[in-house]
This record gives C-alpha cells, structure tokens and sequence, in this order.
C-alpha cells in the first residue's frame, strides 16, 4: 500500500510545498525497477523505519497526528470508502515495515518543444508579439517534461497534441473564415 501524507489544506497553503509519500517494502520493490527510484534510493533521498512511530520521528513529523492518518486509511479501507484526495484503498493490502518515506514537492524540470506559444497555439516572438499565421501544438510547442526520457510521463506528448491541436485548429479556421 502507498499514501502520501499530506495536511487537508489548499496546495498553495502548505508549508514549503512539501509533502510525503509514504509506502512499504513491497512498493519499494516494484519500485525498484525504475531508474530514477534507484537513483534515489542510492542518494539517500528515503526514510526507511521499522515502526510507524520511528518513521514520524525520522520525518520530524508529531506521531500521534501520523499514526492518526495511517488509522484513517485503515478505516477507509475496512470501509470501502474513498478518501478526499480521490484514493481507494484495498483492505487486502496491509502496510508492513519497513516503512519508507519521500519528501515529495512539484517542480519543473525542463521546457519541452520550444515555440513559446499563447492560450490558442499562436506563436509569440522574443519581444511577445504574435506571428502571424503561425500556430504550435505538440512537442513543438513549449510544454512540461522531464531532464530526459525517464522524466517523460505517458500521455503528456498525447496531451498536449490533442488540446493544443483542437485549440490551434479552431484558431486557425477562425482567422481564415474571417
């Protein structure tokens, strides 16, 4: 089982941005099999505890509040019920130690693509202006990725074709219908 712990707060009003993702050994050894994980695991970027109270201590985080929501998960899930985040939990799957934490937080990593582009796909120059007759959608527009491959979400480049696409097609029969 895997959670991220975070306040039920705004994004925008929690602390530093920071979050948690919490799981165990048998999420760290799917895990595994990623580079990046691995990477991450040789940095030292995890907490690793065999107790619930341990991985609080490690995480500087008021035990009692973090063995609250790991409680609450475990109710949601004798339940069947869905937590406020959208998350379901199976009741066959118990956490076990160890436990591993990440501090987690958004970041962006690189610019995709390149053509700085408006809300409709038109083309901006340096100084901003718009390009007349020149529209952007795809990867050829700029977008959100990761540092290389392995930062790549599935669907981003199919994302931002298919909106940017409908976008730019609407906006380009406009200027032409006119």
């Amino acid at each position: 089982m895997k959670l991220a712990v975070i306040r039920n707060r705004p994004r925008n009003r929690q602390p530093g941005g920071i979050a948690w993702d919490i799981f165990d050994a048998r999420i760290a050894a799917v895990a595994r099999q990623f580079e990046d994980f691995q990477s991450a695991e040789r940095a030292g970027a995890m907490l690793i505890a065999d107790s619930v109270d341990e991985l609080a201590a490690k995480m500087r985080l008021p035990a009692d509040i973090f063995a609250e929501e790991l409680r609450n998960v475990e109710m949601l899930k004798i339940r069947g019920a869905v937590d406020c985040y959208g998350r379901h939990f199976s009741a066959e799957q118990k956490l076990l130690p160890p436990f591993f934490a990440v501090k987690v937080t958004g970041a962006l990593f690189h610019t995709q693509g390149g053509l700085v582009i408006d809300t409709t796909g038109r083309v901006k120059s340096k100084d901003g202006n718009l390009f007349p007759n020149l529209f952007a959608a795809g990867g050829a527009a700029v977008g959100i990725s990761g540092t290389r491959a392995a930062g790549y979400l599935s669907g981003n480049g199919l994302l931002t074709a298919t909106v940017l696409g409908r976008l730019t097609g609407q906006a380009a029969t406009a200027l032409v219908s006119h």
